[in-house]
C-alpha cells in the first residue's frame, strides 16, 4: 500500500566558443532567472467537518515563478502519511509511481495524510465518501488556488491521480463525486471490501489482522493533532469480529463495507482510467479489478487494464521490466496535457514469465483445460498450508490433475469449480479452499491465489459451482497443472468444522487467444 519512483535531474550549459573570445565589453549579461516556486509541505487544509488534513504541494520539477503546470494527486498506502520525500522513485513491486517521475514530466505533485494517519486528525473510515472523498474536494479547493496549477476553470484544477491500494481505492471515490477530476490511474485498489476481505463469508485473517494492526498502531501519530484513534467505530468493530472466533462479520459490519462502493458508483466515473493490478495480489485480487475495469468502460468511459506481477504479495515469477511508469505517464499526457500519445491496448496481462500480451477489451475464453477427480478429506485445521498472506502447495488435499495443452497456450481468467460432496459435521457451515499449482515449476501456485469454497455438511450431497481467484499464466505441454481441494490455508480464517467428507471435483480452466506480446 505504498508508492515510489526514480529521479532524473538535467543539468544543461552552452557556452559558445565566438562569444567566449569576444571582448568582454560586447557580452550581454544573462537575464535573470526566474526562481523556482518552493514546495509547501505540512499545509494544513481544513476539511468539511472541520478536520485537519496535512497536504504538501510539490511544484513541477523546472517550472519558474508565474508557469502554471497539471497537478497529480498521490495517495498512500492505509495507515500512512502521505509522501514528503520529492524524490521518491517508483516501486515496481507495489506498483505506485512515485513524485520524481510526475514532476520531472512536468505536473505539480500533491500528497496528503488522510484522516486518522500521520499529523492528519479525525478518524479513518475507510475511504468513505462521506468522509475521505470530502477530504478529497477541499484539497481540490486547495490545488485551485495555487498560482502554480493550471486551470480548466476557475476553481477546476487540470487533474491527475495516482497511488496504490488506499490511495488508489480514494480515486474511484473522488472521481464518482467530483468532477474536476480529469483522469486517474487507480493501482491495487478494489471493488467491494465485502469480497476482498471475506469472500464467500470467509474471512481473510492474514491481511485483515495486518491491516487492523497497522491502522491501528500508526495511525496513532495523529494525537499530534488532538484526534482520538486511527480507526472509526465500525472498523473497529469488524476488526474485533474478523479477528476473533468464529472470525464472522456481523450484518452490520458486512453492510457498512458494501456501503463504500456500488456499482453505480464507478458507472458514473467519467475520468479516463488507467487501472493497475497485481497478478500476485492476495488482498485485492485480479477479479476486483476486473469488475472495475467493466464497470467504468461499460459507460464509454475511456478505460486501460495493465496487469504487473506484484501487489500485495510476492512475485514469485518473472515481473518483467517497467511498465508503469510509460504507462501512467503516458495515460497523463494523453488526458492531461491533450498530447497525441498511444496509450497501447485496452488491456495488457502478463504471464509467469513477464511476458506482456494486448488485447483490445477483457480477453474472450477460448476454451479450456480440464480436470476432474474424486476422493474423501478429513477437515481439519491442523491441515494448513499456506504463508500468511500467500497460498502455498498443500500436503493434505484432494489432487485433481489438469490435463496439459499440445502448445504453449495463454490461461487467463476465472477458472471455474463444480463440487460435489456430502459430510456430517455438528458445525455444518464451514469451509474448504480451492488452488492451481503447477508441479512441472516446484510446486508453484499459480499467482499465490486461494479461493474459499463454503460447504454445508448436514450430510446430504450438495453440488455447487463457482469461480476460483483470476489467474494469468502461460501454460506448455510439459506444464503439470494441478487443481488442490484443502481443508485449511493460512490465508483464510480456520475452517470450524471437523469431518470425513467426499467430493468429486471438476475444473475448467480459460484458455484464450494468441493475443500479440508487447514490445
Amino acid at each position: 500500500m505504498r508508492k515510489h519512483v526514480r529521479i532524473v535531474a538535467v543539468a544543461v550549459g552552452l557556452l559558445g566558443s565566438s562569444l567566449a573570445a569576444a571582448p568582454a565589453a560586447l557580452a550581454a549579461p544573462a537575464p535573470a532567472a526566474a526562481p523556482t516556486p518552493a514546495s509547501r509541505t505540512d499545509v494544513v487544509v481544513t476539511s468539511f467537518d472541520g478536520t485537519p488534513i496535512h497536504t504538501n504541494f510539490f511544484p513541477a520539477t523546472g517550472l519558474a515563478a508565474g508557469q502554471q503546470a497539471p497537478t497529480v494527486m498521490v495517495g498512500p498506502g492505509f495507515g500512512v502519511p502521505g509522501g514528503r520525500i520529492p524524490t521518491s522513485t517508483t516501486s515496481t513491486l507495489i506498483g505506485s509511481i512515485g513524485i520524481a517521475p510526475l514532476r520531472n514530466a512536468g505536473y505539480n505533485v500533491v500528497t496528503w495524510d488522510p484522516r486518522g494517519f500521520g499529523l492528519s486528525g479525525g478518524e479513518a473510515y475507510v475511504n468513505n465518501p462521506a468522509y475521505e472523498g470530502r477530504d478529497g474536494e477541499a484539497i481540490i479547493d486547495f490545488i485551485a488556488a495555487q498560482p502554480e496549477a493550471r486551470l480548466d476553470a476557475p476553481g477546476d484544477p487540470v487533474l491527475g491521480m495516482a497511488g496504490a491500494s488506499y490511495g488508489g481505492g480514494i480515486q474511484f471515490v473522488l472521481a464518482a463525486q467530483d468532477q474536476r477530476v480529469d483522469a486517474i490511474t487507480p493501482t491495487i485498489a478494489w471493488n467491494d471490501l465485502t469480497s476482498s476481505l471475506y469472500k464467500a463469508g470467509s474471512f481473510k485473517t492474514g491481511w485483515g489482522a495486518l491491516l487492523c494492526a497497522e491502522g491501528t498502531a500508526l495511525g496513532q501519530l495523529g494525537s499530534l493533532v488532538g484526534n482520538k484513534g486511527a480507526l472509526s467505530a465500525p472498523v473497529r468493530k469488524a476488526c474485533r469480529e474478523g479477528l476473533t472466533y468464529p472470525n464472522q462479520l456481523s450484518a452490520e459490519s458486512v453492510a457498512y463495507f458494501s456501503s463504500l462502493t456500488s456499482d453505480e458508483m464507478f458507472t458514473s466515473i467519467t475520468a479516463p482510467t488507467l487501472i493497475i493490478q497485481g497478478t500476485a495480489d492476495t488482498l485485492f485480487t485480479l477479479d476486483e479489478a476486473t469488475r472495475n475495469f467493466n464497470l467504468i468502460s461499460s459507460t464509454g468511459t475511456p478505460a486501460k487494464m495493465l496487469q504487473f506481477c506484484g501487489g500485495h504479495g510476492l512475485c514469485n515469477s518473472t515481473a518483467g521490466p517497467d511498465r508503469i511508469t510509460p504507462a501512467v505517464l503516458n495515460w497523463f499526457a494523453k488526458y492531461l496535457q491533450k498530447a497525441p500519445v498511444d496509450t497501447g491496448a485496452a488491456f495488457e496481462f502478463i504471464d509467469q514469465a513477464g511476458v506482456t500480451r494486448g488485447a483490445p477489451g477483457y480477453p474472450e475464453a477460448a476454451g479450456a483445460l480440464t480436470g476432474s477427480g474424486k476422493g474423501s478429506l478429513l477437515l481439519s485445521p491442523a491441515a494448513l498450508s499456506g504463508a500468511v498472506v500467500a497460498a502455498a502447495v498443500a500436503p493434505s488435499a484432494l489432487n485433481v490433475p489438469v490435463t496439459a495443452p499440445a502448445v504453449s497456450t495463454s490461461v487467463f481468467g476465472a477458472p471455474q469449480l463444480t463440487l460435489t460432496y456430502r459430510g456430517s459435521a455438528r458445525q455444518v457451515n464451514t469451509h474448504v479452499y480451492a488452488q492451481l499449482i503447477d508441479k512441472s515449476r516446484a510446486s508453484l501456485v499459480l499467482g499465490n491465489q486461494v479461493t474459499p469454497v463454503p460447504l454445508v455438511l448436514d450430510g446430504r450431497e450438495h453440488t455447487l459451482t463457482i469461480p476460483l481467484e483470476e489467474v494469468s499464466y502461460t501454460a506448455t505441454p510439459s506444464s503439470r497443472l494441478v487443481l488442490q481441494v484443502t481443508p485449511a490455508t493460512s490465508v483464510y480464517a480456520l475452517p470450524r468444522a471437523t469431518a470425513l467428507a467426499s467430493f468429486t471435483a471438476t475444473v475448467a480452466v480459460p484458455t484464450v487467444a494468441a493475443y500479440p506480446a508487447v514490445p
